[in-house]
């Protein structure tokens, strides 16, 4: 896990979140959701994060982020970019969600579960909580791996979907082993 660290990006650093989100390979997993957004493409699953979304995004993810928490996966030995995690409080749910983007080229190489315990270090040594989840489409079985390999567990399968949830109490048993 050395080879990782998370870092909060400044608003000029935003083009590379505006390179991901654009790339069809990277998020070729998010395609057929209909997300309900002006800037969400069904067919590719891409997000057009162009320049005009990057004022309002920032401010609410960056600057005003009392409640969630956006990182982007660095890797230390180059200093390159593989990826963002984020956590963020769902009100309905009252708990943390987790987000987690690889670039497509970074896939395959433990990214993810290093960036998902990174993430988790964040979540439960600097903003105290108790609980992050995330739900992922069953046929998503590398993501699902991943997960499980930074401690999460399944909680529950519904809808062809896989509830994944890691605690503060499972995170300390992972990392002291």
């Amino acid at each position: 896990m050395e080879n990782l660290y998370l870092h909060i990006p400044t608003f000029d650093e935003l083009d590379y979140r505006q390179k991901i989100l654009g790339q069809e390979d990277t998020m070729s997993y998010n395609k057929g959701y209909n997300l309900l957004t002006e800037n969400y493409n069904n067919e590719t699953g891409c997000i057009d994060f162009s320049k005009k979304y990057w004022d309002k995004w920032y401010a609410k993810w960056i600057l005003e982020s009392t409640d969630r928490y956006y990182a982007y996966i660095v890797e230390s030995n180059t200093d390159d970019f593989v990826g963002e995690v984020c956590f963020y409080y769902e009100e309905e749910e009252k708990l943390y969600r987790i987000g987690i983007v690889i670039e497509s080229v970074h896939r395959g190489k433990g990214y993810c579960s290093k960036g998902l315990i990174k993430l988790a270090d964040v979540a439960f040594n600097e903003f105290n909580i108790k609980r992050l989840r995330n739900v992922i489409p069953l046929d998503r079985k590398y993501a699902i791996k991943g997960h499980k390999k930074a401690g999460f567990k399944e909680i529950c399968i519904e809808k062809n979907e896989v509830t994944l949830d890691l605690s503060n109490e499972d995170y300390l048993g992972i990392k002291f082993i």
